[in-house]
């Protein structure tokens, strides 16, 4: 059975097109579920571990990649296959799975092709496309060596899908994460990125010794602390993916 979650900013008029648009086409394709709308007053995982409970085998997000990666989280330790339907084009998790925009994403799901990817995992919160920490004096230790930014001004990109601005095209279903350490100069007044170190893990610890430590913003949703051990989480999602997808 199919539970259809909508994210809570999916309730404003303007989107009453789109989701008139999107239970059309899942009527059409005989993919019907129950439908359950987001708000403050509901909490996410208790909604989602009832409806396993009551039979629901695969979990359906419809919204953008906040909304994604918010109940990647709660489905990851779960027996579910999970499926979305982006609101916009502007979804970069949609387009590495090969899922197109808007009602045209029900077709993918009827289609049931699925795979199970890789997950990265920090401490106890799991992501799937990327985690980063800006401009942090961090150390990385990795199977006995440490391994430090050489700039002030760095970015620390934890990466597990393929994404246009990365150095290196990670693959979800190698398990392997890959960080990427790229320092940043700054000359008259302008920033410039060097070129990264990637190191590729399946397991690392990243601490600071500045006070109140440093801040990892997982999948653009989740801000998580310092100290943190980063590990690969490997097949753990179940996932509904297109013939468009970047990744074997």
């Amino acid at each position: 059975m199919y539970l259809y979650i909508y994210d809570s900013f999916l309730s404003e008029p303007k989107y009453s097109g789109l989701l008139s648009s999107v239970e059309r086409r899942i009527t059409d394709l005989d993919i019907k579920g129950k439908i359950a709308r987001l708000s403050i007053l509901k909490n996410t995982k208790e909604l989602i571990l009832d409806a396993v409970k009551n039979g629901y085998t695969t979990i359906v997000a419809v919204g953008d990649d906040q909304t994604f990666a918010k109940i990647i989280n709660v489905i990851a330790p779960l027996d579910v296959t999970f499926g979305v339907i982006p609101s916009d084009a502007k979804s970069s998790i949609a387009r590495v799975l090969g899922i197109p925009p808007r009602e045209l994403a029900c077709d993918v799901l009827a289609a049931r092709s699925v795979k199970k990817l890789d997950l990265g995992k920090i401490n106890n919160y799991y992501f799937l496309n990327a985690a980063e920490i800006q401009n942090a004096k961090v150390s990385i230790n990795c199977n006995g060596y440490e391994v430090m930014p050489t700039t002030t001004r760095n970015t620390v990109r934890i990466s597990n899908i393929i994404s246009a601005t990365d150095a290196v095209k990670s693959n979800p279903t190698d398990g392997i994460l890959e960080a990427i350490i790229t320092p940043i100069s700054t000359r008259l007044f302008m920033h410039h990125a060097l070129h990264p170190t990637v190191l590729p893990f399946t397991k690392i610890r990243i601490h600071t010794d500045e006070e109140g430590g440093a801040s990892i913003l997982t999948d653009e949703h989740t801000i998580l602390k310092t100290p943190a051990v980063v590990e690969i989480a490997p097949k753990q999602l179940r996932i509904i993916v297109g013939t468009n997808r970047l990744f074997d």
